[in-house]
């Protein structure tokens, strides 16, 4: 139903079904041929009003964030993290279990990992060896060098011989190059060997993490990048939902909305929009939105939410009373109280509206003939009126 036939049967129930306009213009010729007698009627001043209004969508909650977690190399699980039940009693971490950043989940058997690293130390420790008794030789081949390039101006040492010396030096420098990338690829190896060492250990990555899914048991041998713990972030949450192109301009990022849950019906949430969709959905032709909360308290993955969306906006409103129907047209007229040689009288303005509101209407403001600001418009007996009537405002 449009607003002008919304309005029109309010209008027609207001007025009562046996009264027509046919009916003023009747008494409108009758009150012409005789003096005319002001008219008691009561009016209202155009001025504007906020006018709330809410729409609400249906979300569903999500975590903050998620972290699928696994191990970097393969092994055999040697243990599993160990927490306090309800009762006091230490069980194997599962599902439902809280943990904090850091805490470690799982381990592998290090053994081999340790071995690794043992054995690249030992290397890295026979580089360092080698390279310093190669750098100790290309010290003295130059040192020895230097006193034959000294000796041989006066004779003391042959040209075959400073040459020599001089293949020694370049000689001992090339290894001293080459020890020094052994020394650089035996750290490398040394480092990746403590890091597979660190691997073996699982953490925790959130400061608060709830474990959703345990995949693994303590002896089972597993694959590297297996997945074998879901944590979730569940401090805060995410409410998502999507919106049609008709409401998607009521959101603004940072936006604070109202949020529900029917599973928590004493609770009611404040969010924050932290994502409005640059695009409608292909598929639904609506836009994605996420809300976030910052306290949950007891809002869950899963759950099922209400979104209230508010708007506030600055209208005119009219009784329904107020609008007279003009025949045959399908359109609306208010009477309009003026001043006219120094007495009031009634004058027919045309009206649109935009919408109604309860049982009043919201009107448009228009130039010319057509309403503005501060008129008074009468609102009671508008049936018994006709155009230029003469009135007494009733206070």
């Amino acid at each position: 139903m449009t607003v002008s036939t919304a309005i029109l049967a309010l209008v027609a129930a207001a007025a009562g079904a046996g009264r027509s306009w046919l009916v003023g213009r009747i008494r409108s010729s009758e009150a012409a041929s005789a003096a005319p007698t002001p008219a008691t009627v009561r009016v209202v001043t155009l001025e504007p009003e906020v006018v709330v209004s809410a729409v609400h969508c249906s979300a569903a909650v999500k975590e903050f964030e998620k972290a699928e977690l696994s191990f970097r190399q393969g092994g055999t699980v040697e243990s599993l993290l160990q927490v306090a039940g309800p009762d006091g009693q230490m069980h194997r971490l599962h599902e439902g279990d809280r943990v904090p950043r850091g805490a470690v989940l799982a381990r592998l058997d290090p053994a081999d990992y340790r071995r690794d690293r043992d054995e690249a130390a030992e290397k890295l420790a026979s580089a360092e060896a080698s390279l310093a008794k190669d750098e100790a030789d290309s010290e003295l081949a130059r040192n020895n060098l230097r006193r034959a390039e000294e000796l041989a101006p006066s004779g003391a040492m042959g040209k075959e011989e400073l040459d020599q010396r001089r293949q020694t030096v370049k000689k001992v420098e090339a290894a001293v190059a080459g020890d020094r990338r052994d020394v650089e690829a035996a750290r490398i190896k040394l480092q990746q060997a403590e890091a597979n060492l660190a691997y073996c250990t699982l953490t925790s990555p959130f400061a608060e993490g709830t474990v959703s899914a345990r995949y693994i048991d303590a002896g089972e041998r597993v694959a590297a990048n297996q997945k074998v713990f879901l944590v979730l972030d569940l401090t805060r949450v995410v409410i998502a939902f999507a919106v049609p192109d008709t409401l998607v301009g009521r959101l603004s990022l940072g936006q604070q909305v109202e949020v529900t849950c029917d599973a928590l019906p004493s609770e009611h949430f404040r969010g924050v929009v932290h994502m409005i969709g640059s695009a409608a959905d292909s598929q639904t032709r609506t836009f994605a939105v996420e809300v976030h909360i910052d306290d949950p308290r007891g809002l869950r993955p899963g759950m099922i939410a209400t979104v209230w969306l508010r708007r506030e906006a600055r209208v005119y409103l009219l009784p329904l009373l107020a609008v007279v129907p003009r025949s045959g047209t399908g359109r609306y007229d208010v009477f309009r109280v003026v001043e006219e040689g120094g007495r009031s009288v009634v004058r027919r303005a045309p009206a649109e509206f935009d919408d109604v509101v309860d049982n009043r209407v919201a009107v448009r403001l228009a130039a010319g003939d057509g309403l503005k600001p501060g008129d008074r418009v009468v609102v009671t007996g508008t049936h018994r009126l006709y155009d230029g009537q003469p009135v007494h405002i009733e206070e």
